[in-house]
């Protein structure tokens, strides 16, 4: 399984969120956790989240640490390739 790909988040309901896309497999699914001891849950990403993700994916992408198939996925906003 690769390494997650993390930021956190302000949102005006919730207040501050940890974020992080994992992949298993060729499947990527995105979590958040509202505070430190609470459960991750998984939830819809908005146009925001996409756009974070993707220049997070870029970046690791360049320096070796996201895989080509993975960026891919990232791309297509999370359907397969």
């Amino acid at each position: 399984m690769a390494r997650p790909i993390g930021w956190n988040k302000r949102d005006p309901e919730l207040g501050k969120l940890k974020i992080e896309a994992r992949f298993f497999g060729d499947k990527l699914t995105l979590y958040r956790q509202l505070s430190r001891f609470e459960e991750w849950e998984t939830f819809t990403p908005d146009e925001e989240d996409w756009d974070i993700l993707t220049k997070l994916a870029e970046n690791k992408f360049n320096r070796g640490k996201v895989k080509k198939k993975h960026m891919q996925v990232i791309l297509a906003r999370g359907d397969k390739v």
